[in-house]
């Protein structure tokens, strides 16, 4: 079974809430968080550095203690910006009413120039597999303009779904959405070690940034804020530690900005 935890936020960054659902699937243990970014603590942590590639790039790419592997279109994989119908950047937060991005990979600062941002992963309809050196218990990552076709799947049986993640995510607007409450942070923490994750997509895309993993101490905490561009509320709850929400604008077409609002528990 995947078992979710969540957090209420208004508009300021209090934590007004929390409760916790189920849906379908093995040993995961899931928090998500609209605006405050999560971290997988344990005896060490791998970060997937995806800066300094031209893109659009789909050869494999080889880390410290991971490799990633693409089964992607020509025009997907590791990319920059956006492309109309085929990519969007993951949102990161939010300033002055407008979305902010990372200008990097994990711990970067975050800016409003998405010609500014940094690169990240988009499966568009094929697959993108990450394969560590060393067995893990927990990933995190940012998880861009969430739509229910988005797949995680672990080697250890464990899968995740953007259905189950929106779903569970409180203050997410809808699917698709690119701007504010559309992408949130996701950690999933695994009883069962794993040694390759593969992210697809039914239909185009899942983008993703941010992407950590740990193996070890089965908890999370929160990164401090990279910038002070969004609120940030903090829940410790079953061993786990995380936050916020907000809003959006969805894939292929533009929808009108709303209001910051302050979403019920569940």
């Amino acid at each position: 079974m995947v078992k979710f935890i969540r957090s209420t936020v208004l508009a300021s960054g209090l934590l007004v809430g929390s409760a916790i659902g189920s849906v379908a699937h093995a040993s995961l243990m899931v928090s998500s968080s609209l605006y405050t970014p999560l971290l997988p603590v344990g005896t060490t942590n791998t970060i997937v550095a995806l800066q300094g590639v031209s893109s659009p790039s789909h050869a494999a790419l080889v880390g410290a203690g991971y490799k990633l592997s693409f089964s992607v279109a020509a025009n997907q994989g590791l990319v920059h910006g956006a492309s109309s119908g085929n990519y969007a950047v993951p949102v990161a937060g939010v300033s002055a009413g407008s979305s902010s991005f990372l200008s990097g990979d994990l711990r970067s600062t975050q800016t409003t120039d998405i010609s500014a941002s940094g690169n990240y992963l988009s499966t568009g309809t094929g697959t993108i597999t990450l394969t560590f050196s060393t067995p893990e218990t927990s990933l995190a990552l940012l998880w861009g303009s969430i739509d229910q076709g988005n797949s995680i799947t672990f080697d250890n049986g464990d899968t995740l779904t953007g259905a189950q993640v929106q779903t569970t995510t409180a203050g997410f607007v809808s699917n698709g959405f690119q701007g504010p409450g559309g992408s949130a942070y996701v950690v999933a923490v695994s009883d069962t070690p794993f040694t390759t994750v593969s992210f697809s997509s039914s239909s185009p895309s899942f983008e993703f940034a941010g992407v950590v993993a740990s193996g070890g101490t089965i908890s999370t905490v929160p990164l401090p804020a990279a910038a002070p561009m969004f609120g940030a509320g903090l829940l410790a709850l079953a061993g786990l530690s995380y936050g916020t929400k907000r809003r959006a604008t969805s894939k292929g077409k533009k929808l009108a900005a709303t209001p910051l609002i302050a979403a019920d528990p569940i």
